[in-house]
């Protein structure tokens, strides 16, 4: 089926950039940023949408990534202050309470206000156009390199901060190139996935692989394994039972997860309300 296979290459691309952002992110303790990220690019879509220009992709997608740019500046700047009082987590859920508030009022005028704003959180995996899978793979791919030739301030930052700013790392400059980055793939990522998914693949596979091992190599193989047969497993079931696939495949991931926050301890010899010591 032409469809399930451009919907499964879909999948993999996300999972295998997505699953390495969520390492950091997790790593970060700022969990909620790409759900705030997402959201912020739906609400750049939700505008073009209201500005009639939805149908010009390059338009479209400009809006939406500028929006992300916007809540990458926000959170490099509040990671900076040093002596914030408030956790930068409480910030990020502001953020995306109020810019899904704004899609909604933005949607709520529109003729089809309703399928759009379905859209925004679900995705369009199944009908979505090989050519668009197609640019978001060499876009990926360009991030990948960027991510490489960055790696060591990026993981220098992420794991400890105040290290890092004492080995003379400007930390509001490297956050606000992680988030500028990390918005395109949020962008891209929203308008094939949808906000839900997106959210479900930085998240679980990274949670997944940190589980597995404190180890960032082999953390980070977990995840990617995992997001695979997520992945595979959410589409399929989206298939056999007639219901929609992004929500199929974060679910098939959530499961998988608690199967292995069961099956893990087991492996190593422990129960599972047992800590490792």
């Amino acid at each position: 089926m032409p469809f399930f296979r451009t919907a499964l290459i879909a999948c993999f691309l996300l999972a295998g950039i997505h699953a390495y952002l969520g390492f950091h992110v997790v790593r970060r303790g700022v969990i909620f940023v790409d759900l705030a990220l997402a959201q912020m690019a739906a609400l750049g879509v939700a505008l073009a949408i209201v500005l009639g220009r939805h149908d010009e992709g390059l338009f479209t997608y400009a809006l939406a990534l500028g929006m992300t740019f916007v809540g990458a500046a926000c959170f490099a700047w509040l990671r900076s202050q040093e002596r914030r009082h408030v956790p930068l987590e409480a910030f990020i859920g502001i953020v995306f309470a109020t810019a899904q508030a704004a899609v909604f009022l933005v949607l709520e005028k529109t003729p089809a206000g309703p399928e759009h704003l379905k859209e925004t959180l679900v995705g369009t995996l199944f009908t979505i156009d090989p050519r668009h899978v197609a640019k978001t793979a060499v876009l990926y791919a360009v991030i990948g390199v960027a991510h490489w030739l960055l790696r060591k301030p990026f993981f220098e930052i992420t794991s400890d901060a105040e290290a890092a700013r004492r080995r003379g790392r400007r930390l509001f400059w490297w956050d606000f190139l992680f988030y500028a980055i990390f918005g395109f793939v949020v962008t891209s990522s929203v308008q094939i996935a949808g906000v839900l998914l997106v959210f479900g693949l930085l998240v679980i596979p990274a949670v997944a692989g940190l589980m597995a091992s404190s180890r960032t190599g082999v953390a980070l193989a977990v995840g990617w394994t995992f997001a695979f047969v997520g992945c595979i497993a959410g589409l399929v079931g989206s298939v056999r039972w007639d219901l929609p696939a992004a929500p199929s495949v974060l679910v098939a991931l959530s499961g998988l997860l608690v199967v292995t926050g069961v099956v893990l301890p087991l492996a190593k010899g422990r129960g599972p309300g047992n800590a490792p010591k």
